[in-house]
């Protein structure tokens, strides 16, 4: 179990996250969270929760059996103090809504966190929606609610948001990894780990402050190539997989260090992008997901071109034979004859040469850091800087 009591992180933690929150609440504003998967958004708003200047109700939605609007409801009443049995939905959110305005005779401000809401997002419709804001019109600013997604609401909604939906789902607070400091208190609360300063301060500072990432990191096996372990590889995957398609090519053409104008903003509000105004310059928060990237963008290279890199790119490091490349790019002819230009299916030396010429000037083998190696009347190798 993580120990989230205040004394396990300290009195310092996230302190400016903590006032920009403080004012939030204090001008009773209903918010969403949004951040990239796994950076550690429910970790903090934990804390958030043993702050004394709101009575606070954390509300957990990993905790709900099945992912459905009764179980939810079941779940706020629960956290609330009330009893579950026999009820309807309708009596549930009823009794939730009771027990909300007792409260708010007696506390200054009340603070529903809805961690991991967009875990419901299947089961989101209209209905569902006023009924979760109907929650902060109880008693006029007093209660807030904050909530987590990964997307704005209105992204991950099955069914467009309208009306007065719309417009309380649409104030964002877009939460940006953590500070080195903060990182390091994190891992207080995580299980004992022995990990050397010298690696876990390198590893801190490749994580780019995403909480997920230190740990998956500091777990791996693979410290001398990290983008070889199974486990870090599917966090670089799972921190593009939920992006759209736009998002997408602008993280591709910061991984390959072009100029990107107009950097989307869900890209820079949750950190994933770093831009200095000063002279127009991004990059990707962690160098792990540039050359996770380059590693696994698609490759637009001509047939002969990306027969040949394949055949390199398998053995790389390693001395591919000429003989290796006419027999993979230049396929023997069906009466077994070899040798004739390059486009007749067989190929000379020249031909190769020239391949090999084209492939080294091409933007992709230039923008990835590949170089082609020539080992004298006996093949090339393939080399990454």
């Amino acid at each position: 179990m993580y120990d989230f009591r205040e004394k396990a992180l300290g009195p310092d933690f996230a302190e400016d996250r903590i006032k920009e929150f403080r004012k939030l609440i204090n001008d009773s504003v209903s918010f969403v969270v949004t951040s990239m998967p796994g950076v550690g958004a429910a970790y903090f708003l934990r804390y958030l929760a043993l702050q004394n200047f709101a009575y606070f109700v954390h509300i957990d939605l990993y905790s709900l059996p099945t992912l459905t609007q009764s179980e939810f409801y079941k779940l706020l009443l629960t956290e609330l103090g009330g009893k579950t049995v026999a009820k309807t939905d309708e009596q549930l959110l009823g009794e939730s809504k009771k027990i909300l305005q007792d409260l708010a005779q007696k506390r200054e401000k009340i603070v529903l966190i809805f961690n991991h809401f967009d875990q419901l997002a299947k089961s989101f419709d209209s209905n569902f929606l006023s009924n979760i804001q109907s929650l902060a019109t109880i008693v006029s600013g007093k209660i807030v609610l904050i909530f987590t997604s990964v997307k704005p609401i209105n992204e991950i909604s099955k069914q467009p948001l309208d009306g007065g939906n719309l417009n309380f789902f649409s104030e964002i607070f877009y939460f940006k990894p953590y500070s080195e400091k903060d990182l390091r208190k994190l891992i207080a609360i995580e299980p004992p780990r022995s990990t050397p300063k010298d690696v876990l301060d390198k590893l801190i500072t490749l994580s780019g402050g995403h909480n997920q990432l230190l740990q998956i990191l500091r777990r791996s096996q693979k410290q001398q190539n990290l983008l070889l372990d199974q486990f870090v590889k599917l966090q670089m995957k799972a921190l593009i997989d939920y992006l759209d398609y736009y998002q997408k090519k602008q993280l591709q053409k910061i991984a390959l260090g072009k100029a990107v104008e107009n950097v989307d903003e869900y890209l820079l509000g949750v950190g994933l992008v770093k831009c200095q105004i000063a002279n127009n310059q991004c990059q990707i928060f962690t160098p792990l997901l540039s050359e996770y990237i380059k590693q696994n963008m698609s490759v637009k290279l001509p047939v002969k071109e990306a027969k040949l890199f394949k055949l390199l790119r398998k053995n790389l490091g390693n001395i591919v034979s000429r003989d290796e490349i006419f027999t993979e790019v230049w396929p023997a002819s069906p009466d077994g004859g070899q040798g004739g230009g390059e486009n007749d299916g067989n190929a000379t030396d020249w031909a190769i040469d020239a391949l090999v010429y084209r492939l080294r000037k091409h933007p992709f083998i230039k923008n990835n850091g590949y170089i082609i190696e020539s080992q004298k009347k006996v093949g090339y190798t393939l080399i990454q800087t």
